[in-house]
């Protein structure tokens, strides 16, 4: 049974190994590195409570299908993919996405 991803509610709200499997397919990317920073914006004492809350993610990801996509259009790409206005499941993403041949011009990115 394949899981409908675009397809949430509240109490079905898309988790981060969904996010890089949807990605993964979508991008075929060389690096993806998906970060949760949701703990970064809320108080220690409510980190417990956000297991079901919404995420804010850092995402980067390297994939030769952006090489003609200029930075407006990998967002767009992105967020399309992840439909991010209709998905309960994430607050925001902040996204660092580039094409291979763009590295050398971008040292510091990659953790």
């Amino acid at each position: 049974m394949r899981i409908d991803l675009n397809d949430r509610t509240r109490e079905n709200k898309i988790n981060r190994l969904e996010i890089e499997t949807k990605l993964k397919e979508k991008f075929s990317p060389t690096h993806i590195d998906l970060v949760d920073k949701s703990h970064t914006h809320t108080p220690d004492k409510h980190i417990e409570t956000m297991k079901d809350k919404e995420r804010l993610y850092d995402l980067t990801i390297i994939a030769e299908v952006f090489k003609p996509m200029s930075l407006v259009e990998r967002h767009m790409a992105i967020y399309k993919e992840l439909d991010i206005k209709n998905n309960p499941g994430i607050h925001g993403i902040k996204i660092k996405a580039s094409s291979p041949d763009e590295i050398d011009k971008l040292k510091g990115w990659l953790p």
